[in-house]
């Protein structure tokens, strides 16, 4: 650490007094207590703007709250920020449930890190994220990436991860990918933070067990009791190690004051109250729960446990101010049935305060002995009804013995033992570079030059690279035009046998290479230098590494539209099982994890994707810069990422390696949606029957040229003379990448006639779609297809893409208009299907 005033950052999205959050209440806290110190560090706190959209005067109240202790940065809107990374992440905050959607989360907060030391002047020495929101991924991934933070301290506080409390909770979840994308987000904090910091020794072991970490969190946590203030009046807290302690307490109701959850055990709080009454008819107090939830069905369920006739002794106050809260809370026994609390600030401020605390002794913040103790200033119970509602009538005559012992630790950041962040990796590493893939010459042309102009990158950024060209021997000749072309470029060619050749085989071949890494260059990619070159030098850093990925920009070639960056996850093993974002197919790859794991001949062509879900389930090392590894063209290479047999497969490879006698193949693996099987999805004949006439807007003629046509059983969209006919139908929520419509000229004695399909966003108007296809200007709001001629007695497809255009809720267009020079009589055309495709790459 440096000799000067050290400079901490926290992140967080609950800051005192915005909201009863305990978080925010802690980090309030360390700034109070930083003061009370003399202020020997200089205190940040990093918000979203959603924060400080909480009321209309968050800001005041902030900066009111804060004048003197801390300074307050917000993160910035990511469509403000001009970078390519930015504004791709920004299209997907609209897509929620989603990696992409997460890792927008994480980069909006590593922006307003950066901003904000761009304010101060400096790097920060500390920057702390709380353990839950996976919010430290794209900051942790930007160090690993020697982009920032070479000298910051990065570290992570144990609260309670969604991991933790889902497990804990068992069956209060529906199962779903979101899960896993944010259990492994919370994992790679605690695996890759520079330091741990926990309140309690018990909870530290808890939580690295729960993530097998223990191994790489050894030397590097670090346990302080944060300093906790309890109120001695409205508006006036006063640290907790200076309070003068009330006298004896004659309370006789019992109070649950913590939030209405499934982990806070609140239905055993109100069965215990049940039991004890049943048990003490005699008894005149009331049992209350001060508290509120956000789960109105858990909430009603509880609700419903209680007898009619106790309706009276057992009551649910959920909206009750402050004031009055703490007026419950003074004349109550406080009771906290928590099955896990990593903490708990509640239970201490109730303590301190002169209450009567009774905690569950299975908790493991609660049990273990530590600050917590059975009989002196506490009452345990060991989990069940039973023993809670014993322990609530000892506690009518109980006294406290002796007091909880709180005084708050001195700040790691000011600690001379204090760990120092990890040093920086080394740069210029040589860079190899196996280019493959391509199966025509008009690909392997295309590929070279993509190659051309990387190498030329890195040289001129004074990067040695080394590049191998494989082609399939079945298609090329040795001393065919394609490979003399690269010898001419000083790069070696191998050649693969056949055209499609054994992932197994190709693996031994790459092993071949010998020790070290090299980029995996497959064609349709087009890389960047400057992920290219930071990647090998964070393989560099960290030899242990299996892969150093990044993220991919998906890229329309035909119209240059790019919509979508796909995310990867990297080290994520909760993901791996249902999906292949564990790292790109343009990846740097450790040869040594290659040897060790080997390309699965059975996977086909999803190997590499196959053997990156494997690196994630087996513990592999994985790194995913916060960059754009590279851009891809989804329809130059249409290809799934992942299909249900394959994660059914790694299910039941799991299962078969732990022993288990059950086989996973029984499990139906979820799909996630932006990696389904590629299975077109039609619409049904209910929706075609929605079909309306967009255009023209009024009724031209005495029949109406558009409806369900019910003989013909679809749309009836007839061309008209000096028009173009449009009918509109109502698309799906999810977006789309493309839509392919089935039309039929139903008689033989017309014209023919011009049709096309078309899809526009939801707010486009009809002046506009007209404006588009008048012109046939290419558009960012409407995706139209080429016209195509139908001739009399016929059927056809029409293809149209839309990718880059859709976004759910789309408007599907089908058009008809008159040949030049022809007639509209008897032109009857009917869309009979309309099938839409969401296989490439989209997200769901």
């Amino acid at each position: 650490m440096s000799a000067k005033r050290p400079s901490i950052c926290f992140v967080t999205n609950e800051l005192y007094p915005l909201g009863p959050g305990g978080i925010g209440r802690m980090l309030y806290n360390f700034a109070r207590h930083n003061e009370s110190l003399g202020f020997p560090a200089d205190i940040h706190f990093l918000v979203p703007q959603l924060l400080l959209a909480s009321r209309p005067d968050a800001r005041e109240v902030l900066d009111e709250a804060l004048e003197g202790l801390a300074t307050v940065h917000v993160c910035p809107a990511l469509r403000s920020v001009p970078s390519q990374l930015a504004q791709l992440l920004a299209k997907a905050e609209d897509y929620p449930w989603t990696s992409e959607w997460l890792y927008s989360d994480s980069y909006r907060y590593y922006l307003g890190l950066k901003l904000a030391q761009e304010r101060l002047g400096a790097a920060f020495d500390v920057i702390e994220f709380p353990d839950f929101g996976g919010w430290g991924v794209a900051s942790l991934e930007a160090k690993r990436a020697g982009l920032d933070f070479a000298d910051t301290l990065i570290s992570a506080r144990v609260h309670s991860t969604q991991g933790i409390l889902y497990g804990v909770e068992r069956y209060a979840y529906d199962p779903g990918h979101w899960a896993g994308i944010m259990f492994d987000a919370e994992r790679h904090l605690f695996a890759n933070a520079d330091l741990i910091v926990g309140h309690d020794p018990a909870i530290i072991d808890y939580t690295a067990r729960s993530y097998a970490l223990e191994e790489r969190w050894h030397g590097r946590t670090v346990l302080e009791f944060p300093p906790i203030y309890i109120r001695t009046a409205p508006g006036t807290y006063v640290i907790a190690d200076k309070v003068d302690k009330p006298g004896s307490d004659d309370s006789i109701d019992f109070l649950f004051g913590s939030r209405l959850q499934p982990v806070k055990r609140p239905d055993l709080f109100i069965r215990a109250a049940i039991l004890y009454l049943e048990n003490h008819p005699a008894y005149a107090g009331t049992f209350r729960l001060v508290c509120g939830g956000w789960d109105r069905a858990f909430v009603e369920m509880l609700k419903s446990l209680v007898p009619g006739g106790l309706s009276e002794r057992i009551r649910f106050i959920e909206k009750a101010n402050p004031d009055e809260r703490q007026y419950y809370i003074e004349r109550s026994i406080v009771v906290v049935p928590s099955d896990y609390e990593s903490l708990c600030l509640f239970a201490f401020e109730a303590a301190l305060a002169g209450r009567k605390v009774i905690l569950n002794g299975t908790c493991p913040a609660f049990g273990n002995g530590y600050r917590w103790r059975d009989g002196g200033n506490c009452l345990l119970f060991d989990g069940t009804v039973e023993s809670l509602a014993a322990t609530m009538h000892n506690a009518l005559t109980w006294r406290p013995a002796t007091e909880i012992e709180v005084a708050p630790s001195m700040p790691y950041w000011l600690s001379e033992k204090m760990g120092e962040p990890e040093p920086a990796h080394p740069t210029s590493a040589d860079i190899r570079i196996f280019c493959y893939g391509a199966q025509s010459t008009t690909e392997v042309h295309r590929q070279l030059d993509m190659a051309i102009a990387l190498e030329e990158a890195l040289k001129g950024a004074g990067r040695r690279c080394e590049i191998t060209f494989q082609l399939p021997r079945g298609s090329f000749e040795p001393d065919g035009s394609e490979a003399k072309a690269i010898h001419q470029r000083g790069w070696a060619v191998v050649f693969s046998s056949g055209n499609r050749e054994c992932p197994a085989m190709f693996g031994r071949r790459l092993a071949a290479l010998g020790d070290g890494a090299v980029l995996l260059f497959p064609f349709g990619y087009e890389p960047s230098a400057a992920f290219v070159s930071n990647a090998f030098d964070v393989q560099a850093s960290d030899p242990a590494l299996a892969l150093v990925g990044g993220h991919v920009e998906l890229v329309d070639s035909a119209t240059g539209r790019s919509d979508y960056l796909r995310v990867y996850s990297g080290e994520a093993p909760s993901t791996a099982l249902l999906s292949s974002r564990i790292a790109p197919t343009l990846s740097v790859v450790n040869l040594n994890a290659v040897k060790r794991i080997g390309f699965d001949p059975l996977a086909g062509g999803l190997w590499f994707e196959v053997f990156a879900r494997l690196c994630a389930l087996n513990g592999e090392r994985i790194a995913v810069l916060p960059m754009v590894a590279g851009t891809l063209d989804p329809f130059s290479q249409r290809k799934l990422e992942t299909t249900k047999r394959i994660s059914a497969g790694l299910l039941d490879q799991l299962g078969r390696a732990a022993g288990w006698q059950a086989r996973l193949l029984s499990v139906d693996p979820v799909q996630v949606p932006s990696e389904a099987d590629g299975t077109p999805l039609p619409l049904q004949p209910h929706q075609l029957r929605q079909v309306l006439r967009v255009h023209p807007a009024r009724k031209e003629r005495a029949w109406e040229p558009v409806g369900w046509q019910e003989n013909a059983h679809g749309a009836l969209v007839h061309p008209l003379d000096g028009e173009v006919t449009i009918a509109e139908i109502p698309g799906v929520y999810r977006r789309i990448s493309g839509l392919t419509a089935h039309v039929r000229n139903m008689r033989n004695d017309n014209d023919g006639a011009l049709v096309a399909v078309a899809l526009a966003r939801s707010q486009v108007s009809t002046d506009r779609i007209l404006q588009v296809v008048q012109s046939g200007a290419h558009a960012e709001d409407v995706a139209l297809s080429a016209w195509r001629r139908i001739e009399p007695g016929t059927a056809l497809k029409i293809a149209c893409p839309c990718y880059g255009v859709s976004k759910g809720n789309d408007k599907i267009l089908l058009f008809s208009r008159v040949p030049d020079g022809k007639s509209e009589e008897n032109a009857e055309i009917v869309f009979t299907g309309v099938d839409l495709h969401f296989n490439d790459q989209t997200i769901g």
